[in-house]
């Protein structure tokens, strides 16, 4: 494995931070517009404790409130597109090449979303119920997050509604601790859109949280254990933390808190992850939950640990495998990986086998945990 020095970190962080002063010059924004030609839209429905602005083509910034939004959008997906990439408009809008906003509504009350939710659910194509919640992870603007969820129900070829919970991360680089603090922030209004989502007529829900949106998930899980939400807790099918920006301490002292037995923990890890590198050296050499260093020690706790550091992807900090990897999102959505886990047996190594970029072998290694808890 490669070991990064402060040095590292540093030349790291400046040419991240150049990148993180560009994008401030031009801020993304959820450009709206009507449909152009044939409509290709996804839903996604958002509930977020960001600060509202305004600005129709901004709405939500980093500013931390207690209160919860929920909106609904549809967004448009552009035809001319890599699976797992996404863009943003630009003020000359090609809509063949570029995400926008065909719709927008936003829910006076959370009964009004409940509603809107049980409207998606009956109408969704396998209409089986089934709810995904995406928490996105540290460095994400508002729009990025909108636009990340339409591109993930995609291109993981969801045939159930999605809800977005979008945290007050600032969207820059060199906002870590801002963001970190933030995540720690959302846990009460997370935990409450839960309890919101518990309330649907959704028969599972499942979390899928990326990077620091794992800590902040793992947080509000750990208050729903501790205050005894029972109904809320057994709505709650599984949680998938990909690539998971949480002290290996900490995340085992928050497992000891949470009730595995209802539901399952799976963990995507990259050793190639860069990102999660330079946040080890940032929080005094720790390892991350979403490294490869500490899979014995996952298998113990019960979770699934799925090691997708051989898996190519697009992205160059290899730190968004899950939602940008080709190879990764054709082994989902072929059902190979699922059904594998599925047939596995208590403390078994999988090897999962698919294609790269390249055309070659894309190998994923599915670690299953020493006992099944929730699976």
């Amino acid at each position: 494995m490669t070991v990064l020095t402060r040095r590292d970190v540093s030349l790291g962080l400046l040419g991240l931070g150049a990148t993180g002063l560009s994008a401030c010059a031009a801020p993304p924004k959820l450009l709206t517009a009507p449909f152009v030609g044939e409509p290709n839209t996804r839903s996604v429905l958002v509930a977020t404790n960001r600060t509202m602005v305004p600005d129709p083509q901004v709405q939500f910034i980093e500013g931390r409130t207690d209160d919860v939004t929920f909106m609904s959008y549809d967004i448009s997906i552009p035809s001319k597109r890599k699976p797992g990439s996404f863009s943003f408009p630009k003020r000359s809008l090609d809509p063949e090449r570029e995400f926008y906003v065909a719709r927008t509504e936003q829910f006076d009350k959370p009964s009004d979303f409940i509603s809107d939710i049980n409207a998606n659910i009956s109408t969704a194509p396998g209409n089986n119920g089934n709810l995904l919640v995406f928490v996105h992870g540290y460095n994400v603007s508002y729009p990025a997050a909108v636009f990340r969820a339409a591109q993930i129900s995609t291109d993981f070829g969801l045939d159930m509604p999605l809800v977005l919970f979008s945290w007050p991360s600032a969207g820059r680089i060199s906002r870590y601790a801002y963001d970190r603090d933030s995540a720690l922030f959302a846990r009460s209004a997370l935990a409450d859109t839960l309890a919101t989502l518990a309330r649907t007529q959704a028969r599972k829900i499942t979390i899928l949280a990326h990077s620091m949106g794992g800590l902040l998930a793992m947080e509000a899980l750990k208050r729903l254990s501790l205050e005894g939400d029972t109904p809320t807790l057994s709505r709650l099918d599984g949680l998938v933390l990909a690539q998971p920006d949480i002290d290996v301490d900490v995340f085992r002292s928050q497992m000891s808190d949470l009730d595995i037995e209802s539901f399952f923990v799976a963990v995507l890890a990259s050793d190639k992850d860069r990102a999660l590198r330079l946040s080890s050296v940032l929080t005094g050499g720790h390892p991350r939950v979403g490294n490869t260093q500490n899979i014995e020690d996952l298998r113990r706790l019960g979770v699934l640990v799925i090691d997708v550091t051989d898996v190519a992807s697009r992205d160059f900090l290899k730190h968004d495998t899950y939602a940008s990897s080709p190879a990764l999102l054709q082994m989902i959505n072929s059902g190979v990986l699922t059904e594998r886990i599925i047939a596995g047996s208590p403390g078994q190594d999988l090897l999962i086998e698919g294609a790269n970029l390249t055309g070659k072998a894309a190998l994923a290694i599915a670690y299953l945990p020493y006992t099944f808890a929730g699976l």
